[in-house]
């Protein structure tokens, strides 16, 4: 009786390790922009001596979502340098905003700099690949860095 029991026993281990290395790893399900916590407000944002790269989005953008991965690699290269922000343009509390940038297609990405008064529109064709973002992150952080030089050298 023990060996039959112990038997079954090693006969249903064998089969469910057979079962568990046959089924198929389902791919993690993307991640909707609300679900990215970056523990930032606008408020927060603007009183920062740093621009703030803010994407307006919806929810339900597919775009929005298959564009949250490569926001997120940008975002943890340029953490010393720019906030990331994320406005969803259905929440009523953003109404002002999404207003002010005339914001009509999802994802819209701007960059903003409140110390100098200044945004910039980063065109759809850039949100394509990392490296496509991340020169124009570039782009704008070297002509800041050249802006502070000059606002030093004049004081």
């Amino acid at each position: 009786m023990i060996k039959k029991t112990i038997i079954g026993i090693i006969i249903l281990v064998l089969v469910g390790i057979t079962v568990k290395s046959c089924m198929a790893v389902l791919p993690k399900k993307p991640m909707k922009p609300s679900e990215y916590d970056l523990g930032m407000t606008y408020e927060k944002a603007a009183k920062e001596d740093k621009p703030i790269l803010t994407v307006f989005y919806a929810d339900w953008c597919s775009y929005c979502i298959r564009f949250m991965p490569k926001l997120d690699t940008v975002r943890k290269a340029y953490n010393k340098d720019f906030n990331v922000l994320l406005i969803n343009v259905e929440d009523p509390k953003n109404a002002k905003l999404v207003a002010d940038y005339q914001i009509g297609g999802f994802p819209t990405v701007y960059i903003i700099d409140p110390k100098y008064d200044n945004r910039v529109h980063i065109d759809t064709p850039y949100l394509a690949s990392v490296e496509t973002l991340s020169k124009e992150v570039d782009r704008y952080n070297n002509m800041r860095k050249l802006v502070k030089k000059g606002e030093s050298c004049s004081k």
